[in-house]
């Protein structure tokens, strides 16, 4: 399958296709040669036959116990984290609730109540100690993970808070919300240390750069702010299409937007530049996650699907069709052998990555 994967990677879709045809003959249970062949068909146009391809990879892969479903409820689920040391996942979404799981057991370990309206963001502080949720009412509610109890409420949004961010040193905690704003939190203090204006509409996604210094914000545009003078220092993406999601790479010297475009774009946050576009598909992006070891980026939306990009090359590697309604939410774990789906149709996947 070596020479079908060498095929594929310089687009001689038709030659790889017969290749990994091949390999089915001798191996009708390979999953490399069911995703490798749907790719390969993909890449030719032949969009139904890719799709069955797909669907035979992800049976197999479940049948092999390399995918768990966590349903924990009727609702959409919003957003999915990992805690710092992979031993929690913690799910959130319209029921109102976060819910916390045992990513090894798929367990339902406990559930935090948290106002019972919709939420659309959490987050884990880097040393784990804090579980931050956005709230339908515009606060962020603060969890000690060491009791479960609650340690704050930050007030301040007019509106939903959508998105969550806590900088690499755990010191600040950043905040977006529909109201067009971004709001720059002191963890130790639990006070606000700035309002972020300019975005004219919702702001979907917030992220610091690795080194704490640089924080982006995606809405109608993506905007880069200095967070020690807290002045924005470059507008990226201004267009007639929503940013949905963010992340930087791990050495900073990307930052990978998911807009609704239907594309991910790779930009340069030292100058703002767009380096490279690549369309995903026909439906928009909701979700973008890059794998901790920076090989891999992730996407997912409106298709239902996963797609697992070659961070290099541009080059699509994976697809699994895990959920039946939109995706609205990745996240690898801290040592990127698994990624999380989180979806609308009420469940949340976790896959073994390759």
């Amino acid at each position: 399958m070596q020479q079908a994967a060498a095929l594929l990677k310089s687009h001689s879709y038709a030659q790889a296709a017969e290749e990994y045809r091949s390999a089915l003959v001798l191996d009708a249970n390979s999953v490399e040669a069911h995703n490798g062949l749907g790719v390969a068909l993909e890449g030719m146009g032949n969009h139904d036959e890719a799709f069955a391809q797909y669907q035979a990879s992800l049976k197999l892969l479940e049948d092999a116990g390399r995918i768990r479903t966590l349903a924990g409820g009727d609702k959409p689920v919003r957003s999915v984290a990992f805690s710092p040391q992979g031993t929690l996942l913690a799910t959130a979404g319209d029921g109102g609730s976060v819910d916390l799981w045992e990513p090894l057991t798929g367990k339902l370990a406990r559930t935090l109540a948290a106002g019972g309206k919709p939420l659309k963001a959490v987050a884990f502080s880097p040393d784990g100690k804090l579980l931050a949720a956005g709230t339908y009412g515009g606060q962020v509610i603060l969890w000690n993970t060491a009791t479960w109890q609650k340690a704050a409420s930050l007030s301040g949004h007019t509106r939903p808070v959508i998105s969550l961010a806590f900088s690499p040193d755990g010191k600040m905690l950043a905040s977006g919300s529909k109201d067009g704003t971004v709001k720059l939190w002191d963890v130790g203090s639990q006070r606000l240390v700035v309002t972020l204006q300019g975005h004219l509409f919702g702001v979907n996604a917030v992220a610091f750069s690795p080194d704490g210094k640089t924080l982006a914000s995606a809405s109608f545009d993506i905007r880069l702010w200095d967070v020690q003078t807290d002045q924005m220092r470059e507008t990226m993406g201004r267009g007639s299409v929503t940013t949905d999601s963010l992340a930087f790479t791990r050495d900073g010297k990307f930052l990978v937007s998911g807009s609704e475009d239907c594309t991910l774009k790779f930009w340069d946050p030292a100058t703002g530049d767009l380096k490279q576009t690549i369309r995903t598909g026909k439906l928009p992006v909701q979700s973008v996650a890059v794998s901790p070891d920076g090989k891999t980026v992730a996407s997912a939306g409106w298709e239902n699907t996963v797609r697992l990009w070659n961070f290099q090359t541009g080059d699509l590697e994976w697809v699994l069709p895990l959920h039946s309604a939109p995706v609205n939410c990745l996240a690898f774990s801290p040592d990127g052998k698994t990624l999380a789906s989180a979806s609308s149709d009420t469940t949340t996947k976790l896959w073994s990555v390759p």
